[in-house]
C-alpha cells in the first residue's frame, strides 16, 4: 500500500504535464501571472496615428503596408455584408413604389377613351320609342 501512494496516478502525471506545457484555464478563469498581449499592442500608438489620416484622407490605402490594406478591406466587406440585406429589402420596396407610380399615372393620364360595349341608354331609349310608336324610321 505505501508503494501505491508514493507513484503518482496517471491522472496526476498527466496533469503535471499539461500544467507544464500549456496553459489550462477554464474561461471564466484569469492568469494574473501573465498579462494578455493582443495583436498589434507593441504598434498601437503608431497605428492610431496612421488610422487618424487616413481617415483625414492625408494618405490613401496605397500607403498602406500590404497587410494593412487587408486588415481594412476586411473590414469593409464585413460593413457591406452587414448592408447587404437592408440594401436588399430598400431596393425591392423602391421598385414596388415605381411600379405603383406607373401604374397610378397610366390609370390617371391615359389619354384613350375608354371602350363603350354597346349604345347608351339614351341611344336605347329612343330606338324603343321609335319601335312601340309605330316603326323606326
Amino acid at each position: 500500500m505505501s508503494a501505491e501512494k508514493s507513484c503518482p496516478t496517471a491522472n496526476g502525471a498527466a496533469q503535471e504535464l499539461t500544467n507544464a506545457t500549456t496553459v489550462s484555464l477554464k474561461p471564466d478563469q484569469s492568469n494574473p501571472a501573465k498579462p494578455v498581449t493582443l495583436i498589434g499592442a507593441s504598434v498601437e500608438n503608431r497605428l492610431a496615428v496612421e488610422l487618424a489620416r487616413l481617415q483625414s484622407d492625408e494618405i490613401n490605402l496605397d500607403d498602406l503596408t500590404g497587410a494593412l490594406q487587408g486588415f481594412v478591406l476586411h473590414g469593409h466587406r464585413l460593413a457591406l455584408a452587414s448592408l447587404l440585406p437592408e440594401y436588399t429589402r430598400l431596393e425591392t420596396a423602391l421598385a414596388q413604389a415605381n411600379a405603383d407610380a406607373g401604374r397610378y399615372y397610366s390609370a390617371l393620364f391615359n389619354p384613350r377613351q375608354p371602350i363603350k360595349i354597346g349604345p347608351s341608354r339614351a341611344d336605347l331609349e329612343i330606338t324603343r320609342a321609335e319601335i312601340y310608336s309605330g316603326g323606326a324610321r
